[in-house]
């Protein structure tokens, strides 16, 4: 094509961009900015719930934190991309996978659900995995037989999680934490605080988490005697819900989950003027205040 004079292709100028976060609290669409080809994409699933105590019964599992990933430099196409946030869930079940569905679709993965005090079942494996729940006396295996869920259910490098905790004995009977993004949950018997720890990360979402920049918690477990139902494992993006307490005669339901994050970093960048330029070219973009210095 001829362009003033010398023949070749017509390539515009790029224009300067800078840094820019965007995060996501729930599900929505990115769009990138021009001259971006990739960026750092942030994913925290949503985090399990806590486990359950029937009547009578020793302390239940807390729930798993969602699967926490940072990935650098994940390339990000011009259209706009799908991100999908994972809900928490609910008591006694496991969280939802958090998607940024662009040419090369990642994924964090859900945190398992806290065991029952006297149940196991399934959806205890997760991003993290939930705590364990202690049978009446603080005997087990139970039946089914009980375990803590495994984390990292992705398969990643780094992982995206660790593995629930243990239970614990006398005299409160707790159940295990629930693993979060930083370390695996704690055994009982040391209670409220074991469930594992989240993740720091500096891709953080001022918006959407004021005041922290801790993600994907283990849910606390619950113990034996007194108490209500579980609580949040703590505030949290990600977190996993506490498993029940016990109280006699009736049981309690464990703490729900809390919801993922996706936050997406484009990195600033410099103006660009690659290719083969006519004089006419140069002239009228320096006119415009285009031309990159």
């Amino acid at each position: 094509m001829a362009n003033g004079g010398i023949i070749g292709p017509v390539i515009e100028p790029t224009t300067a961009t800078s840094e820019n976060l965007t995060a996501f609290t729930s599900n929505g669409t990115f769009t990138a900015q021009s001259n971006q080809t990739s960026a750092t994409v942030l994913l925290v699933a949503g985090g399990g719930g806590g486990g359950p105590t029937g009547p009578n019964e020793a302390g239940a599992g807390g729930g798993g934190g969602g699967g926490f990933r940072v990935l650098t430099a994940h390339p990000i196409p011009a259209s706009s991309v799908t991100v999908t946030v994972g809900a928490g869930g609910g008591a006694a079940s496991k969280g939802n996978n958090s998607t940024f569905a662009s040419d090369t679709p990642i994924s964090s993965t859900a945190g398992g659900k806290g065991g029952g005090a006297e149940s196991g079942g399934t959806d205890m494996n997760g991003g993290s995995g939930g705590g364990k729940g202690n049978l009446s006396g603080g005997s087990n295996p139970g039946n089914p037989p009980i375990n803590s869920g495994s984390g990292n259910a992705g398969g990643y490098s780094p992982p995206e999680g660790n593995q629930g905790g243990n239970t614990g004995a006398a005299p409160l009977y707790a159940g295990g934490g629930g693993g979060g993004a930083g370390a695996v949950g704690g055994d009982g018997p040391a209670y409220p605080n074991n469930g594992g720890a989240g993740t720091a990360s500096d891709v953080n979402s001022p918006t959407a988490s004021p005041s922290n920049t801790t993600y994907a918690a283990g849910g606390i477990s619950g113990r034996y005697p007194a108490g209500g139902g579980g609580g949040a494992g703590s505030s949290n993006t990600g977190n996993g819900g506490g498993g029940a307490n016990c109280t006699i005669p009736s049981g309690n339901s464990g703490g729900a989950g809390g919801s993922g994050i996706v936050v997406v970093k484009e990195t600033a960048q410099a103006a660009g003027a690659s290719g083969v330029w006519s004089m006419a070219e140069v002239y009228k973009f320096e006119n415009e205040g285009t031309w990159p210095t």
